[in-house]
């Protein structure tokens, strides 16, 4: 008995050694995988010079890492930061080498956030004006709206063929109402609900020679259309 349990013993020592040489052999092995395959190159494709910069610039923390333990949630937390990116992909290219191909937002109008210009993305998020490239003859937006809520009045302008080319100015009220101003000064108020039958009975009306020569068209009425006209 006294034997076997000798022998029990010398097992459990070999096994003890052999999984304190493995446990040594496991670290050397992963401190020589982390000293190879460093991130050396970072290619941005599909966006100006000046937003690649800025990407390139938060993307620095990737340099020198090895490219097999870096984990895509990890560069897509990064990029989510840029508002102007409508979508992207990210490749590795081994062995030392990030491919990221963007797709920029289209940008629909500007608007001013506690006194700071921003544009307006069909991705549905503000881009401040000072991370992209400056687009011209973009509309500007005035009030406190959300980006949703911007979006949902352009498709109804658009399902009922309102020229967006023609509309210079939006304006936002607290009473969740927009009003339009267009290129040639005409105003038109819309209402809070049911925007598309107001402007149903606009466009029935528009070639009319008295709502051409209308200051403001007011729409806020159902089934009403009032004019007001410029004072002589």
């Amino acid at each position: 008995m006294m034997h076997q349990s000798i022998n029990k013993k010398k097992l459990y020592f070999y096994l003890l050694i052999l999984l304190f040489l493995s446990t040594i052999f496991n670290f050397n092995l992963i401190n020589v995988l982390k000293n190879i395959n460093l991130i050396k190159s970072i290619e941005i494709e599909g966006i100006s010079n000046k937003e690649q910069n800025l990407l390139r610039k938060e993307l620095q923390i990737f340099f020198d890492k090895n490219i097999f333990f870096i984990k895509k949630n990890e560069i897509i937390y990064v990029l989510n930061q840029f508002n102007f990116l409508k979508d992207f992909n990210i490749q590795k290219v081994f062995p030392s080498k990030l491919i990221i191909s963007a797709e920029k937002t289209k940008f629909l109008a500007s608007t001013f956030i506690k006194g700071k210009k921003f544009y307006i993305g069909d991705n549905e998020k503000f881009t401040p004006v000072v991370e992209t490239e400056k687009e011209k003859n973009l509309p500007v937006v005035f009030g406190k709206f959300s980006v949703k809520e911007f979006l949902e009045l352009q498709k109804i302008l658009l399902k009922q063929k309102i020229d967006l080319n023609k509309v210079e100015k939006y304006f936002y009220h607290m009473s969740k109402r927009w009003d339009l101003q267009k290129n040639n000064g005409l105003i038109i108020m819309l209402p809070s609900q049911n925007i598309s039958d107001s402007l149903k009975i606009y466009n029935k009306l528009k070639n009319n020679n008295k709502l051409n020569s209308a200051k403001i068209v007011d729409l806020r009425i159902s089934e009403r259309i009032v004019l007001d006209y410029e004072k002589n």
